[in-house]
Parts: structure tokens; sequence; C-alpha cells
């Protein structure tokens, strides 16, 4: 049988260290080139690490070895007086000097023992005190660490539960109409799509501008791309409108029109008493909030000078077709406004005259087509067919216009 091999000490082939740290250094590195740890991971680490350890006060266990390291100098300290010198120069001087040294000799002698007496005594006082201290600071560190260990796991446990909220209310926030979209498509194509060609748009609101020759200056607010604002300018309008996009602003003023950022009820809540001579808001008021919606009507009283115009262009509630074909299409949407509201709003807030311009008629081949023939039946059910048409197919706009 062959001779067992004694097994090595650990002493015998001791590990490079250096070498084991280089190679994970090595390795993490490597995973963050191949991209295995995502961008930001040591922070995020470091975070949580803060957040559950936290900053404790250091211990005074140092200052308290410090203060025995001192006490064992005092113990070990011995008092020693110097042997008088009788050298002398003087006849019979060596006699004088050992009777005077032994004179002194005693007396210093008293003096150390009772100085010697006394450091015992300061040295076992501080000692005393030092003991108290340490236990007194074992109790500190004792209570404190477990009330920080306590209030931390407490402050975890509340932010898992602020977590959990947010997530509750975020989830219920996204429920709601008229919720913004963090959308992925351009809002440029959205707008192409459901709104149409920028000129047939330009047509469709030149009988509106119209209103406000006369009326400067006017804000255009949520201008969009800026179409009533160009349509303004070209009737020598002085006029300016206001975006939450900060890239709509740039492109309005790429085209030489005046734009700021801003939203509507805080932009004219900044703004001077009767500093507007006109105010318009085109497809924007559906997209506020109903307090909002007061507030914009009341900022309008308070801002458009006496004479001025306001003009509010908005889905027409009242027509179901709007339901169907335009209204929900627009996720910004918060809710429809009815013009009943809306002209009661206004006459309300003190302006002069209220008028409501119904606009976008639906096409005519969409409705009902009345039945031929002039017979009592026929006519009956014509009268039906066009209440029907006005509840189902009435204008899909309208628009206040009030003077102020």
């Amino acid at each position: 049988m062959a001779d067992e091999q004694p097994a090595s000490s650990p002493d015998q082939n001791p590990p490079d260290l250096e070498r084991l740290l280089a190679t994970l250094r090595d390795r993490v590195e490597q995973r963050r080139i191949d991209g295995t740890y995502p961008p930001g991971l040591e922070a995020e680490l470091d975070g949580h690490f803060e957040r559950l350890t936290g900053d404790r006060p250091p211990s005074p266990s140092f200052l308290l070895a410090e203060l025995e390291q001192a006490l064992d100098q005092l113990v070990n300290f011995e008092y020693r007086r110097d042997a008088i010198s009788d050298e002398s120069r003087l006849p019979g001087g060596s006699t004088l000097h050992r009777a005077i040294a032994k004179g002194v000799g005693r007396q210093i002698q008293g003096v150390l023992e009772q100085t010697q007496d006394q450091s015992r005594r300061v040295v076992r006082a501080v000692a005393l005190m030092a003991r108290a201290t340490n236990m007194l600071a074992d109790a500190y560190d004792t209570r404190v660490i477990q009330q920080l260990d306590d209030l931390q796991l407490e402050l975890a446990q509340e932010q898992d539960r602020l977590q959990n909220l947010m997530a509750r209310v975020s989830d219920v926030a996204a429920r709601i109409p008229g919720t913004g979209v963090d959308a992925w498509y351009e809002s440029d194509a959205f707008n192409a799509h459901f709104r149409g060609d920028p000129d047939d748009i330009a047509d469709r609101y030149r009988d509106l501008a119209a209103r406000f020759v006369g009326c400067d200056p006017v804000l255009d607010i949520g201008f969009g791309r800026g179409e009533f604002l160009e349509l303004l300018r070209d009737l020598a309008v002085d006029a300016q409108g206001i975006e939450t996009e900060p890239r709509l602003v740039e492109w309005a003023r790429s085209r030489g029109l005046r734009a700021d950022v801003g939203r509507a009820v805080e932009y004219l809540s900044e703004l001077d008493e009767a500093s507007l001579g006109g105010l318009v808001m085109i497809q924007v008021i559906e997209h506020l909030s109903p307090q909002h919606v007061v507030d914009v009507v009341g900022l309008a009283a308070e801002k458009v000078r006496p004479g001025g115009r306001v003009v509010i262009e908005t889905v027409n509630p009242m027509s179901l077709y709007t339901y169907a074909h335009s209204f929900w299409v627009d996720p910004d949407h918060v809710r429809p406004v009815h013009p009943n509201y809306l002209g009661f709003l206004f006459a309300e807030a003190g302006f002069a005259t209220v008028e409501r311009v119904d606009r976008s008629p639906v096409p005519a081949d969409e409705s009902l087509e009345p039945m031929p023939g002039d017979d009592e039946l026929s006519k009956r059910l014509n009268a039906n067919f066009e209440r029907i048409n006005g509840l189902l197919f009435g204008p899909q706009d309208y628009a206040i216009v009030a003077t102020r």
C-alpha cells in the first residue's frame, strides 16, 4: 500500500490575493463592457445600501482606549528626586552640602509621598469616571443603534408602502380621460391624419379670424400648427400664441410667428388686467379640466378689455355623431363642454354679448334621408327624421363668440 501523502496545510500554498483581486476586477470590467451590468447599477446599489445602513455616529470606543492608555501611564509614573551634589570648592563645603542634602531630602521625600498618594487618588477617580463613561457609551450606542435600526426598517417599510401607493395612483390617473399620453408617434402625423391639410384648416377658420380685426393684441392659446396665427398675421392683427410643447413654439418662431411656452390658466394669470384685445382657443378647451374651464372664462373677463372679443371653438356634444367619429379619437381629450354651459359662463362673467355659432356640418350622405311624397304619413316620418338627424347628425363643432 502506497504511503499516503500528508494533506497540505493552508500555509504551504497560500493564495495569491493580489492575483485573485486582479482577476475579479478584470471580470467585472469585462461584464460591464459586454453590457451584463446595466448602466448606473453601482450608483443604484450604493443608494440602496445607503438607505438601508444610513450614517451612524462613530463609537467613542477609540476615545476610551486613549483614556485607558493615559491612565496606565499615570499609574506607572514614579516620582523621584535627583541626588543633590555634595561637591564644593569651599573648605569643609562637602560636609556642609551633605548635611543640607539630608535635611532637604527628608522634606522632599515627604512632599513626594504626599504627591504620589494624591496622584493615586486622582488615577482612581479618573478610572472610575472612565468606567462610568464606558458604561454610558455602551448603553447609548446600543440604544441609539437599535433605534436607528428600527427607524431604518420603518422607513424602508414606509417607502415600500409609498411606492405601492404611487403605483396605484399612477394606474388610476392613467385611466382618467385626458391624461397625457407619452406617445411614440409624432403629433404632426396625428394632426395631419385627423385634422387635415393646413390649407384646408386655414380656409375653415377665415371667418373666425376676421372677427378679431381691430381687437389687437390677440392671444391664441394652444395654437398647434399655427394656422390661426398665420390668418391673423395676414389680417394685420397683432397676435401671439402659447403652447405647452417647446418644439411647437420653436417651429412657430421659425415661421416668423410670436410664440411662447405656457399653459392657459398660468399664463393668463400673469397678464395685466384689460391687456388683451382678443382671446382665441381652437379645439383646446376640451383638453382642460372642469375647474380650468371655469378659470379660463373668469380670467378672460379680467384680461380682455371692454369691446374685446373671445372665440372658443370645441367639439359639439349635442351631436352624437361626434362621439363616434371625432371626440374620442384624441386620447388627450378630458371631456366635452356643453355649449349651453359655456355660454352661461361667459354671460355670468359679465360679457356684453354671447353668440353661439354652429360649425362643421355632418356630410349630407351620412344623415337620414327624407321620405318622398306629400301625404300625411310621409310628412310625419320626415318630421321624425329631422329630430333624429338633429340629435344624431348635428353640427360636429360649435364656437362661442363673446364680446366684452
